[in-house]
């Protein structure tokens, strides 16, 4: 089953609200599962918000968190008020994400794994545009370190769309992978409902 999530902006500094949503989880629901928009790549809403969070000119932390998890979270962000300062500004349901990667790898097990990582996607994400071109040039056999001709070369690029869980544990083995170095990831968008 689908897991839903919905973003959440509370006034606070980050590092009260990481704690207080750390705190929070360890006595709900150890496993739950969260997003910090500045730590996964998750765009803000606007440019604005952003320069605002940069410079510290207001303290907003943007988030992600499970759906089940956020009456529970209300009620004890609402109770804590006086003691952390935190306020909530905003719950929006997510209803989708997306992002773009572009990938160019020069090893055989590289391509290998690059491939068989996009080829089985989590349910409910699928990719647009998806250009996977594989290239062997018996020329290029040899010392490759800085060459511009590379005996075997695997490029692809296209868009990740589909539900947020999904996205981003494509996402983020995508930046775990041994060939993460390779890929370049467009930050992740939301569609809030």
């Amino acid at each position: 089953m689908r897991q839903k999530f919905v973003e959440i902006v509370l006034e606070g500094r980050f590092m009260m609200v990481k704690g207080f949503l750390l705190g929070f989880l360890s006595c709900t629901k150890p496993d739950g599962k969260y997003f910090f928009h500045r730590k996964s790549n998750i765009r803000r809403d606007t440019f604005k918000e952003m320069l605002k969070e940069f410079f510290e000119l207001d303290n907003y932390a943007h988030f992600c968190l499970q759906a089940d998890l956020v009456d529970n979270f209300k009620k004890s962000t609402k109770l804590f008020t006086k003691v952390t300062g935190n306020k909530i500004k905003s719950i929006r349901t997510i209803s989708s994400a997306n992002f773009t990667f572009a990938l160019e790898v020069y090893s055989e097990q590289f391509g290998k794994e690059a491939k068989q990582l996009f080829e089985v996607l989590p349910p409910d994400v699928n990719i647009i545009d998806y250009e996977p071109v594989e290239k062997r040039d018996k020329e290029g056999k040899g010392t490759e370190a800085y060459a511009p001709l590379h005996e075997y070369v695997f490029r692809a690029k296209g868009k990740v769309e589909g539900d947020f869980g999904g996205v981003m544990d494509l996402y983020l083995n995508i930046k775990r992978s041994d060939f993460s170095e390779f890929v370049i990831c467009s930050e992740i968008q939301l569609t809030l409902e």
